[in-house]
């Protein structure tokens, strides 16, 4: 279980009526745990997985792929686990990078051409008919590209931007140069 302890309501109840129009809940059984030998009565069921209500269906889904990619021996395989745990961090991401750390992606590689539009990071893919798309960080080297791609910039031995790995959501993985200068 994932999630919040819950409230601790364990004994089923049902409407009685007492007349004159009101009618009242009065437990009519007990539910019992025949492992622990006791009821959650006002104690609540604790999950496995502690979490806010709001973040536990992405908590489950983050353990499902976790479990997932340990079970496969198929890199490509393995590929596609990691990319569906990243594309969950989009949910959790409002992180934001300073300009001076975004300017360092602007370049060229291959056929996208990433560049700094109003303190953004946007894309053109003359792969796609040069379609552009608003790169979401993910996190600090990591983006998402669109609906099937996520791209991570690589640093040289010089600290400089010199690639970009293209992570797809079937598992495949390719990398292009910087065709430009990354001085």
């Amino acid at each position: 279980m994932i999630g919040e302890t819950t409230g601790g309501g364990a004994h089923p109840q049902m409407p009685f009526s007492v007349g004159q129009g009101f009618v009242i809940f009065i437990p009519f059984a007990r539910s019992f745990n025949s492992i622990t030998q006791t009821d959650w009565e006002g104690r609540g069921v604790i999950p496995d997985v502690k979490t806010t209500a709001l973040k536990a269906l992405i908590k489950a889904q983050d353990l499902i792929f976790r479990n997932l990619l340990l079970t496969v021996t198929d890199q490509k395989e393995k590929n596609k686990y990691v990319y569906y745990i990243n594309s969950l961090l989009v949910n959790d991401s409002n992180k934001l990078l300073p300009l001076n750390q975004l300017v360092l992606f602007a370049g060229t590689y291959g056929g996208l051409k990433i560049y700094l539009e109003k303190s953004q990071l946007s894309c053109k893919n003359n792969n796609n008919g040069g379609a552009v798309s608003e790169l979401k960080l993910l996190s600090n080297k990591l983006f998402v590209l669109d609906k099937d791609a996520q791209i991570k910039f690589i640093k040289n031995r010089k600290g400089h931007y010199s690639a970009i790995k293209i992570f797809v959501n079937d598992g495949s993985v390719f990398e292009e140069k910087r065709t430009d200068n990354p001085l």
